[in-house]
């Protein structure tokens, strides 16, 4: 019993200290919230449904976000018809963007904030309506009078942008 009991403490603290990373994570595949937050109850069930397969040493939070991944790309394949799908490079893009190590994360953080400095103003404010004011995409699209598969190409678009950014500002930086 006290074994169990450790390994369902060791699970909920692995989880606990990962979770925001992997709902994220899924939010900038999805774009949907309440997506969002069913692919992270799966992600959980088969995270615990597998725990005995975890194998210690080895990075919680990659092999949480590996299983998000997958179930995120199951599920907006299957609603290519009702959802635009942005293409494989748009999501590989993003899952290169958030599979930075956590050491990685400050500065990619930092160079994300200059980068985003650097964008137009019409850019930057997709971007804060989007992330900083949380606002779906449907929402975005009525306040802008875009549609959403052109919204959605658009945010492809800058999310490219900002990833070369991060990219060039980060190698300027690396010690030569």
């Amino acid at each position: 019993m006290v074994e169990k009991d450790n390994k369902n403490a060791r699970f909920f603290r692995l989880y606990h200290g990962c979770q925001r990373r992997i709902f994220t994570y899924l939010m900038l595949l999805v774009h949907n919230h309440s997506d969002a937050e069913d692919l992270l109850q799966e992600t959980v069930s088969t995270l615990w449904e597998n725990y005995d397969h975890f194998k210690e040493g080895m990075s919680f939070a990659a092999w949480a976000v590996g299983i998000a991944r997958n179930k995120a790309l199951t599920l907006l394949r299957s609603k290519r018809q009702s959802r635009p799908y942005l293409g494989e490079e748009f999501y590989e893009n993003v899952i290169q963007f958030t599979d930075a190590e956590p050491a990685e994360s400050g500065s990619r953080a930092q160079a994300l904030e200059h980068c985003i400095k650097k964008l137009s103003l019409s850019k930057n404010q997709l971007i804060m309506l989007r992330f900083k004011e949380n606002l779906p995409m449907k929402k975005i699209s009525q306040l802008t009078g875009k549609s959403s598969n052109a919204l959605y190409k658009q945010m492809s678009r800058i999310y490219g942008i900002l990833n070369d950014c991060i990219n060039r500002t980060i190698k300027r930086s690396e010690p030569a």
